[in-house]
């Protein structure tokens, strides 16, 4: 019995303990009552390295981590601190108890994130930071079903206001190539905007033919987000009716690697999802053969020809034609053709 009593008296002991507000916790709360939100969050963290917290440690602390970083941010939008605020905040999410201090966090947050990616002159980096800023408030308003609406407005008023500072710049681009990287640049943020497809859609339809390699074209260092495909591949020449589509398809590799062109990979997907397997009939790949006489050879680049019904050599920076075509249902509206193996993928978008 004496040990059953023991056991017990330490279990409350111990419960009372985390329930009760220590001296760090009660001075942060003075801070955060008093509106000196860096004096609470020093607090907060020296009661936490204690391990001394109530119930309402976490509320609390967060409260002063997004007040903090919103006053941060009228003094500087692009303050380091402001994404160690919200990271700790974040760090705290799965403890906050209070739909208030949730509802507080996402609206905060998303409001950051729609000012830091509508500001004038900011680089690409930046850019892509504030929009992933907005879709944390957002991920964690659909977790909690806490805030929303709110922060899906945020974000399509963020959409609206960076695609209109930027789409006509993108459009206007003589190079069609340029032109494409920069409307594809606005689709990674706004990827339902209704104009950006319209014009990503147009773009698409216009550089069929192009290989879609950007590299110094764009007179700025390449995002991996968008030059993210280790096939490039072009419809030099292609047809398109109800239920076929059929050209010449060239390929380009940036894989690293020197591998077999296998047409059974190449698939044509609808804006569904469906696909079809191409049909090919022949074509070529350039290669390195040695010509001229013995004693005074030199290395050229040729083009070797592709059977139908065989595979091609496709190398690393080297290019390669196929004649293809593909059969499909009238209800199939064509999107995109696709190239897969070990190495990489290719996806060359047609428009409709």
């Amino acid at each position: 019995m004496k040990k059953l009593f023991l056991t017990g008296l330490a279990l409350s002991v111990a419960f009372s303990m985390v329930g009760c507000k220590g001296t760090n916790e009660k001075r942060g709360d003075e801070h955060l009552q008093e509106g000196r939100f860096r004096n609470a969050i020093n607090s907060y963290l020296d009661a936490k390295k204690k391990g001394s917290m109530s119930d309402e440690f976490y509320d609390n602390f967060t409260l002063a981590l997004v007040r903090a970083a919103e006053m941060e941010a009228k003094k500087d939008l692009n303050s380091e601190l402001l994404d160690n605020y919200y990271g700790k905040a974040s760090a705290n999410m799965a403890e906050v108890k209070k739909d208030e201090v949730v509802e507080e966090y996402v609206t905060k947050l998303a409001t950051l994130g729609k000012q830091q990616a509508t500001q004038e002159g900011i680089d690409y980096n930046t850019v892509i930071n504030a929009f992933a800023k907005l879709d944390t408030a957002l991920a964690t308003a659909q977790a909690r079903h806490i805030g929303e609406g709110t922060v899906k407005a945020i974000r399509t008023e963020a959409e609206n206001i960076y695609v209109s500072k930027n789409l006509s710049e993108a459009v206007g681009e003589s190079d069609p190539v340029v032109s494409e990287y920069q409307i594809m640049k606005l689709a990674e943020m706004a990827p339902d905007n209704a104009d950006v497809k319209a014009a990503l859609n147009k773009s698409r339809k216009g550089t069929r033919g192009y290989f879609l390699i950007f590299g110094e074209q764009i007179g700025e260092p390449v995002n991996r987000r968008i030059d993210k495909w280790g096939y490039v591949m072009a419809f030099p020449t292609i047809k398109m009716a109800p239920g076929s589509l059929s050209g010449e398809l060239q390929f380009w590799a940036s894989t690293g690697n020197n591998t077999e062109l296998d047409p059974s990979k190449i698939t044509l997907v609808s804006t569904t999802g469906e696909s079809v397997t191409a049909k090919a009939s022949g074509g070529w790949c350039e290669a390195e053969v040695l010509v001229g006489k013995k004693g005074d050879e030199k290395i050229e680049k040729k083009k070797q020809a592709i059977k139908a019904g065989t595979k091609g050599k496709l190398m690393n920076e080297f290019q390669c034609s196929l004649n293809v075509s593909f059969s499909f249902a009238k209800s199939f509206i064509p999107d995109y053709v696709q190239y897969k193996d070990e190495y990489g993928i290719g996806k060359k978008y047609l428009g409709y």
